[in-house]
């Protein structure tokens, strides 16, 4: 033992034995505490036992209701945790119920005096900590109402300039709330403020939530096709990020203010949780909204101040404009490497088509020689994989991309069956389009076919997991057989070429 712990008993050790050497000089002091002593330490044993009595069976009693009452029925009937709250205040009473037995039985005091007392020493703590009683109050009203549950997403609105507090509901205890963040924060809200400001519950109809986004565009875009972009750019991300196919996503038109029209996206969003956040399903959206914007040549409104002496300016890309539809084969892949005066040829033969939703561009099996380009809207392609014409959904097309590109090179079926997820404008490129380019540079057959070989390469399942050096290899055997296929489909144009070739040769 330390030498200091010594020095700090010594003297309470001096003054014991002081009195105890007094009482060993005196027997009729010594015998007199020790049967005082021994009848005090029976009283106290038997009140030791009785109080033991109630004490275990009120522990029982409420061990009991526990899990056989809040673990069991209530939770099988709610299908969720039960709050602590609840168990701790029906703890709270059956061990008050057994000081109040301790009192009467085993004390013989007056119960009423017990509860009289208990009451005034009740009104002080309140007055004193009226705002603690508040919050508890408050947390039993929330779980006797339950407008949300442990585990369930809500919103704290605020009426401030904080902002409001989003969160999931991880427990409701006596005073307060806590909020577990999409930021992986945890915040601890006084139950009293929650019981004075509005809340929403996402998943109060079900573990599926409705959520919007808002853009807003120039008032010389018309109304219909601000409303069809908005609404494919929405849609083309669903299924991803817990964002919802059904209900599928529509647009609003909110209101104007000086910059433009204000447009509500609405879209929906299942289960939170698993990295599955508000914040991240709305960044998915708004990305794809933007790029369609971009696609169709649309930015969001800024602010401007224009003076305009001539006639106004489009601010967005006219499908009908030959400009505005050489930009959009500038962009394609497949055209990307014609010469400026190829695309404007190009250009200016293509056609454009409306389609409205759910109407089938193409199907599965038919011939044709063109192919598409789509402009605005989604298309969803589908494949018929067995006899009883039952159709699965195998991709989803963009703005700025192409298909049917195979039937218009080498004149193949197509390929699949292309339905129109929205309203959608497309831009049809025919073969006698590309026998024209062809037969003025037919080098360009060699610069298509590696591009819709990458294409073909990048999409193969069986390529997945090639090697680089893999990947140029098959690249180049699929560009070669497509190359063989379209100089068979064009034969004309090559053909031509042959004879010039051989002309200048004699000659």
């Amino acid at each position: 033992m330390n030498k200091n712990n010594l020095r700090k008993l010594w003297f309470p050790f001096l003054i014991f034995g002081v009195f105890a050497g007094a009482a060993f000089l005196n027997k009729d002091i010594l015998f007199q505490f020790g049967a005082t002593a021994i009848s005090q330490t029976q009283k106290v044993f038997a009140y030791v036992v009785q109080i033991g009595i109630w004490i275990s069976a009120a522990h029982f009693l409420n061990r009991i209701i526990i899990v056989f009452f809040w673990d069991g029925f209530i939770k099988k009937m709610l299908g969720a945790p039960v709050p602590r709250l609840l168990k701790d205040v029906l703890t709270i009473i059956i061990y008050f119920i057994a000081i109040t037995g301790i009192v009467g039985f085993v004390f013989n005091k007056s119960v009423t005096g017990f509860w009289t007392t208990s009451g005034i020493i009740g009104l002080v703590l309140g007055l004193a900590l009226k705002n603690m009683i508040l919050d508890v109050f408050t947390g039993l009203a929330i779980n006797i109402d339950r407008p949300y549950k442990i585990g369930e997403w809500i919103k704290v609105h605020s009426s401030g300039s904080n902002g409001d507090l989003v969160g999931q509901v991880m427990e409701t205890n006596w005073r307060t709330t806590r909020l577990y963040t999409e930021d992986d924060s945890l915040i601890i809200v006084p139950n009293s403020i929650l019981g004075t400001k509005v809340v929403t519950n996402f998943w109060g109809a079900g573990p599926g939530s409705r959520f919007e986004t808002s853009f807003c565009l120039d008032f010389s875009i018309p109304t219909d096709r601000a409303c069809r972009i908005l609404q494919a750019g929405a849609k083309a991300v669903t299924g991803q990020d817990g964002i919802l196919e059904e209900p599928e996503p529509n647009v609003i038109v909110s209101t104007t203010n000086e910059l433009g029209v204000i447009y509500k996206i609405r879209f929906w969003m299942h289960t939170w949780g698993n990295g599955i956040t508000f914040g991240r399903t709305k960044s998915k959206v708004n990305e794809s909204i933007l790029e369609h914007l971009k696609q169709a040549g649309i930015t969001p409104a800024y602010p401007k101040q224009d003076l305009y002496y001539a006639k106004m300016p489009v601010r967005h890309l006219d499908s009908k404009s030959l400009t505005d539809r050489t930009k959009l084969l500038s962009r394609t892949d497949l055209f990307k490497n014609l010469e400026a005066d190829e695309l404007k040829e190009l250009a200016t033969r293509m056609k454009q088509h409306t389609f409205s939703r759910d109407e089938r561009l193409i199907n599965q099996g038919d011939a044709g020689d063109s192919m598409f380009i789509l402009s605005e809207g989604v298309l969803h392609a589908y494949i018929n994989t067995n006899q009883n014409g039952n159709e699965i959904k195998v991709g989803q097309i963009i703005p700025g991309q192409f298909f049917g590109e195979m039937s218009l090179l080498t004149g193949e079926p197509r390929s699949a069956t292309i339905i129109a997820a929205t309203d959608v404008i497309v831009h049809e490129v025919t073969k006698a389009n590309i026998n024209g380019l062809l037969s003025k540079r037919p080098e360009l057959a060699e610069t298509i076919s590696q591009v819709v070989a990458a294409r073909k390469v990048q999409n193969s399942q069986k390529m997945a997991e090639a090697t680089v050096e893999e990947r140029i290899e098959e690249t180049k055997n699929v560009a070669s057989q497509i190359l063989n296929k379209m100089k068979m489909f064009f034969k004309g144009v090559f053909e031509r070429k042959s004879d010039q070739v051989e002309s200048h040769g004699l000659a």
